[in-house]
């Protein structure tokens, strides 16, 4: 395992997924008009690496087909529907310097671990791809059950962006919160 600075993350965007609770695609649906895919390129630091339903089998195939143009050694990956998440990642990206992990999943306001809104050690994930065999249609907790991940508990304030948005009460609640913070920006 090595240490990685903050500034050494690639990002990745994963548009697949069917969207039959949504009724639409997720990258186009939008948030106070503005598409969550667009939301997500213009938030992150670097440009992020997208991958969409063209690579079919879920998300960790879908993770498995970036890892081979990443040259970072820390990835952080986010699902298009999770449109706040920049600011998690940004968290988790200090928590790379100095600690002995593999990566680092946030855990959000009800508890659940969200392993699309997570960054991990590229080789890591790498070793973890290639032990599992094939990981289409695997879910990605099986597939990188070997590893050394940190649950990370997330100040509330971080923990309530953790949305992620399966149905067109998901969209709503996230337009509301959107909303929120732009009145609180702007008072």
């Amino acid at each position: 395992m090595t240490d990685a600075g903050a500034t050494e993350v690639a990002y990745v965007i994963l548009t697949g997924g069917r969207s039959s609770r949504l009724g639409t695609d997720k990258a186009k649906a939008q948030v106070n008009k503005v598409a969550l895919l667009d939301r997500l390129l213009d938030s992150f630091p670097k440009a992020p690496i997208v991958i969409g339903p063209e690579v079919q089998g879920g998300p960790a195939a879908a993770i498995n087909a970036a890892l081979g143009v990443i040259m970072s050694p820390w990835v952080a990956v986010v699902a298009v529907d999770m449109p706040f998440a920049p600011p998690v990642i940004a968290y988790l990206a200090q928590l790379t310097d100095g600690v002995k992990a593999d990566g680092f999943i946030p855990i959000d306001l009800i508890g659940k671990e969200q392993w699309l809104c997570g960054i991990y050690q590229t080789a890591a994930l790498r070793t973890a791809m290639a032990v599992f065999g094939s990981v289409v249609d695997a879910p990605l907790h099986q597939v990188l059950g070997s590893l050394n991940l940190q649950r990370v508990r997330l100040p509330d304030e971080l923990a309530k962006l953790l949305i992620d948005i399966d149905t067109p009460a998901d969209l709503q609640r996230a337009e509301f919160l959107d909303q929120e913070a732009q009145s609180h920006w702007t008072k």
